[in-house]
């Protein structure tokens, strides 16, 4: 009896636990595998360069005593590697230099595959899609435009964090009888979907 009471006990600390918990964030790669705090190093001798980089910067400034401040400045980069369409793309984030998270994300795409065979209507992407998906479903962009934005904001602690936006237009002609698409993003988020005149 004491064997099933501590049996049940520990199942249903189990299912109290989410599962994305229980695993340890790690990446598989033909170098070995790689988790959370490695390095970029590592990263890159046992995966190799990503399909795709991006970075953005943040600052945070915080109150080590009385007239004295500190700002911390931490480049967040975002490496995607895809794998084939069969096979789930994964995100892995540094952290100056070092992998902070590891995150499975949509289906990856074919490398060799025509931008005309590949569907970008509004029906497919949308808000909130990383730029390795709009890749996937629309090929690269005709056009990449780039600027960046600050943006602070106040912590409950009272701290200030600057964080440093990087805002990337991408332009797709779509040919003569269709709009192009104007797609912006955000820190790799795709954030507005805009159409313009028709295309050449």
């Amino acid at each position: 009896m004491k064997n099933l009471i501590l049996m049940l006990l520990l199942i249903a600390l189990a299912l109290a636990i989410p599962y994305d918990k229980l695993q340890a964030a790690t990446l598989s790669c033909q170098g070995g595998i790689i988790s959370d705090g490695d390095s970029r190093v590592d990263l890159l001798s046992k995966c190799g360069e990503p399909d795709a980089k991006d970075s953005h910067d943040e600052e945070i400034s915080d109150r080590l005593g009385e007239g004295t401040r500190r700002k911390l400045f931490i480049t967040v980069e975002s490496w995607t590697y895809n794998f084939g369409p069969t096979q789930l793309q994964r995100i892995v984030i540094l952290k100056n230099g070092a992998i902070a998270n590891i995150r499975t994300g949509n289906y990856g795409y074919s490398k060799d595959a025509k931008p005309g065979q590949r569907d970008c209507s509004e029906q497919v992407i949308s808000r909130g899609d990383r730029k390795s998906d709009v890749i996937a479903k629309c090929g690269e962009p005709g056009w990449k435009d780039t600027h960046e934005e600050e943006i602070s904001e106040r912590l409950d602690t009272g701290d200030v964090r600057k964080r440093y936006i990087t805002v990337e237009e991408w332009t797709y002609n779509l040919g003569p009888n269709r709009f192009v698409r104007i797609l912006t993003f955000r820190n790799s988020r795709l954030t507005d979907i805009r159409t313009g005149g028709y295309g050449y």
